[in-house]
């Protein structure tokens, strides 16, 4: 499998875009960055979208997709998410105020534009040829990682998260068939008190939750770096022993 970046930042500035995933080319994994990296014709291939919550980091790019698939002839896109995080999509961004609702509006081949598409946590569900279950993490509101497999080959999405268990003894339990892990990481360690009240993990923390693994070695991709943090904490990623880490670039393409 491959993964476009379309933003890996845990925040924006100019060349720092917001989290946005495109697998093999159709399956789009939080929505923060879309519409900057990716052209017209990569978006309208994109078939369905799975969200991990409804911070706007995640959501926020959102609207601009809808915008730009509107002339496709596709069918619908779903958007895949937990109640909590497509209720608060519903109700706080796509609402017919702060934007139109797009579930209401066609495209050009005369179908509904977005579907949403609720899934329930710790159960596998089918979406475009993968099987994938939503497993929720340890954040600031409801959120999910995502197992994501196809083929027998699996990742890990940690979503937004601090120290966590659930996710990670499920991801154990996939064996060598886990591949890749893409894991959260915001601060450096002398931050490691706002992390935590914010929800997320810094190196050393994220450094204990890998042991939860066992003997398993997937491939680590870091991404959710805080842009004015970004040199110190891949400073002190490279100090984790024992995993090969790669810190993420957007508008990269990687094999996972």
């Amino acid at each position: 499998m491959k993964v476009k970046v379309l933003g890996c930042y845990g925040g924006q500035l100019p060349g720092k875009n917001n989290p946005g995933f495109i697998l093999n080319g159709d399956l789009l994994i939080d929505a923060g960055t879309i519409a900057l990296n990716s052209t017209i014709e990569e978006q309208r291939r994109i078939r369905n979208v799975i969200i991990s919550h409804p911070h706007l980091d995640h959501t926020g790019a959102l609207p601009f997709f809808a915008v730009n698939i509107v002339s496709n002839k596709a069918e619908t896109v779903k958007i895949a998410g937990i109640e909590n995080t497509l209720n608060a999509i519903k109700s706080h961004i796509l609402n017919g105020v702060i934007w139109p609702d797009f579930t209401k509006i066609k495209n050009f081949g005369g179908k509904e534009i977005f579907e949403y598409m609720p899934v329930k946590e710790g159960e596998w569900f089918e979406l475009g040829g993968y099987t994938i279950k939503a497993i929720p993490v340890n954040h600031t509101v409801p959120t999910c990682g995502f197992l994501i497999g196809k083929g027998g080959h699996y990742i890990m999405y940690s979503g937004d998260t601090k120290t966590t268990d659930a996710i990670w003894k499920e991801a154990a339990a996939l064996g060598d068939k886990l591949k890749s892990i893409f894991m959260e990481v915001s601060f450096p360690g002398e931050l490691k008190a706002l992390a935590e009240t914010s929800g997320h993990y810094v190196p050393q923390t994220m450094e204990e939750d890998l042991k939860k693994l066992g003997g398993i070695k997937p491939k680590i991709f870091v991404y959710h770096i805080k842009p004015e943090y970004f040199a110190k904490v891949k400073k002190e990623l490279a100090a984790v022993k024992g995993y090969k880490i790669t810190v993420l670039c957007d508008k990269k393409e990687y094999a996972v």
